[in-house]
């Protein structure tokens, strides 16, 4: 499907649009074939222009766009978002680069306007990530979040009485936790990618498809979907407010945090990001799974050329990742999603055992 224009337009000609997001959908790589941007990327992209460029910007020739109306534009974005302010100086910057190669333009107005001027930089990496403990805590209050008056057990589709999180968000915040696959993967996930135990991710953000294995929680999971979304629905985490469509990554993020507020507060807070850094972290520290083979179950692109290039079928074997998955979904079933015990206990670093029996 072919985007909308940008509606930036050229000098004295209103036939001559700078459209940058076709452009970038449509090219090819030289490699494979590939799209340059993911579908997913094209999306953002349409939605940051939407969002903080359209309005103010849309209807100014490209010629016009000054730095003095891109400046004012920018501090009133700046109020209201900072990070929104730096993805859309980031797409501005790329849609007056290719207004200069189109030659609308002699030069980009964007180029002293730099993020640091509105404190826009790029902030530090997170590093959260959640413990066994934490996990733990976790799976539990997405248990409790969905056993109220609208739970399954009790004739309803999933949705606590609370509002905390629908049946179909803690299920796939719990897929989250089983896999450490993305959110944007969860919510995309359909039961026609779905064979077995055999999950087939057609489109990740590192370009090649993932195949994840679904250990027998994650089963026992989707099959409770099966009670929760309608019979036409393609979607494996159907929305409640929205009968036939998914359920979105804003709606994951949103549940998590109210979770948080309610149950978690005395906690660092954390998104569904840093569930995947925290099953990473402890699928290393509990089961001791290597750098590689944990890469190779986030699907990360692998940073070493030669690497890549010369141990390709070493780095990526699917053999290796099959047990990976199914190790650590037994240790979730286990640790995380089972009972507490005293093991468990023991091993939490906020936990303190005292007998209190008589002399």
């Amino acid at each position: 499907n072919r985007w909308q224009p940008l509606v930036l337009y050229g000098a004295g000609n209103r036939s001559r649009t700078c459209d940058l997001r076709i452009a970038k959908a449509t090219a090819r790589r030289r490699n494979d074939g590939r799209p340059e941007i993911s579908s997913r990327t094209a999306a953002d992209y349409r939605n940051l222009y939407r969002n903080y460029l359209q309005g103010a910007l849309g209807r100014y020739r490209v010629c016009d766009v000054s730095m003095s109306k891109l400046h004012q534009h920018y501090k009133t974005v700046q109020k209201h978002s900072v990070e929104g302010l730096r993805k859309c100086m980031s797409l501005m910057n790329q849609m007056m680069d290719e207004a200069m190669r189109r030659q609308l333009i002699e030069m980009s107005p964007t180029l002293a306007l730099k993020p640091k001027v509105y404190n826009a930089t790029p902030g530090k990496p997170r590093e959260r990530w959640l413990t066994i403990a934490e996990l733990r805590l976790v799976w539990q209050n997405l248990v409790e979040g969905v056993t109220g008056g609208g739970a399954i057990a009790a004739g309803g589709r999933g949705l606590a009485v609370s509002t905390v999180l629908s049946g179909s968000i803690a299920n796939a915040i719990k897929l989250v936790i089983l896999t450490a696959i993305r959110r944007g993967e969860a919510v995309s996930m359909q039961w026609a990618q779905i064979d077995g135990e055999r999950w087939t991710i057609p489109e990740t953000k590192s370009g090649r498809a993932h195949v994840v294995t679904l250990c027998p929680l994650a089963q026992a999971i989707l099959e409770e979907q099966r009670a929760i979304v309608g019979p036409t629905c393609p979607y494996v985490f159907e929305s409640s407010i929205k009968p036939g469509a998914p359920i979105t990554g804003d709606a994951m993020m949103r549940a998590l945090d109210r979770l948080q507020k309610r149950k978690m507060a005395e906690h660092e807070p954390f998104n569904v990001h840093d569930l995947r850094r925290g099953v990473a972290t402890c699928c290393g520290i509990e089961l001791g799974a290597g750098p590689l083979e944990i890469e190779h179950m986030l699907n990360h692109q692998i940073s070493d050329k030669l690497l890549r290039t010369y141990q390709a079928g070493a780095l990526r074997n699917p053999e290796k990742l099959k047990a990976l998955f199914l190790r650590w979904g037994e240790y979730v079933q286990k640790h995380i999603a089972g009972p507490t015990t005293d093991e468990d206990n023991q091993g939490s670093s906020n936990v303190v055992q005292v007998n209190f029996g008589k002399r």
